[in-house]
């Protein structure tokens, strides 16, 4: 993978595969926040209760300030997923099959530095990219904090919200309340996907900013670690968020246990 860079253009067409190829070869090979070793990443089939895997979950572990990648890409056929799936925008016709491929990059319970979340899936004739960094601390009570790790997306976030051919996703109330305000979920025609994989490396850029940062608001917090076990907890659930439970009728609900015991452990 070396030499691939998020934004490098090739002659095949650029899909959700590809974008989060190219985020995690910058996240082992430029940022170097990623072990590989005999058993990272450890593999698990998703799906096994059918006749064919659906996809497969990787388990990478981190080095540093990273505690672990969890990384799982599905490819649902149409038959298999007539009552919806894991992404929310746009909601899919029962004849369209699902291309879906996501990055959570943990950092360590203890520290102040956001995890990084990149969800980016392919339906019929639409692509939905959802991308965050999910706050370590109460952005209402620190300010310091809010300025260092999200003042600075405010440009993109603006970017995002003028793009013409992004489609705005939505949200719950609820996972507003666990995610981040500069946070971004937009669908897209998959010919316009070239558009947003920039933006996507301004948010990787940016979180590989504050991994490497000395600043004070960023140094190890020991209490930030019973914070951080109880809103995974609560954000990687079932009772948070229902596609869980679609996703449980499309690939099994012993593949989405795993995906959420990686998330949440």
């Amino acid at each position: 993978m070396r030499g691939h860079g998020v934004t490098q253009t090739t002659d095949k067409e650029l899909d959700p595969e590809m974008v989060c190829t190219r985020v995690m070869a910058r996240l082992i090979e430029d940022i170097g926040c990623v072990a590989i070793a005999p058993d990272s990443p450890a593999w698990s089939d998703l799906g096994q209760h059918g006749p064919a895997r659906a996809g497969e979950l990787r388990v990478y572990r981190g080095r540093g300030r990273v505690q672990k990648i969890v990384s799982s890409c599905l490819s649902v056929p149409p038959s298999a997923h007539s009552h919806g799936g894991k992404i929310r925008e746009p909601v899919p016709r029962a004849a369209d099959s699902v291309d879906s491929h996501s990055l959570f990059v943990l950092t360590q319970p203890e520290s102040p530095v956001p995890h990084l979340l990149l969800d980016i899936a392919r339906r019929g004739e639409r692509v939905s990219v959802h991308v965050d960094l999910l706050p370590k601390r109460d952005l209402a009570v620190s300010q310091d904090y809010l300025e260092r790790c999200y003042e600075p997306l405010s440009a993109v976030r603006a970017q995002i919200d003028q793009e013409a051919s992004f489609t705005p996703g939505q949200l719950s109330l609820r996972q507003r309340a666990m995610l981040s305000p500069w946070g971004a979920l937009f669908s897209l025609a998959p010919a316009d996907l070239p558009t947003a994989e920039p933006i996507v490396a301004r948010y990787l850029a940016h979180w590989a900013a504050l991994l490497r940062s000395d600043a004070a608001e960023l140094t190890e917090r020991p209490e930030l670690a019973t914070r951080d076990l109880r809103q995974r907890r609560l954000l990687f659930t079932r009772a948070m968020d229902p596609n869980w439970d679609l996703l449980d009728r499309t690939i099994g609900i012993p593949s989405v246990d795993r995906i959420l015991a990686a998330l949440t452990d």
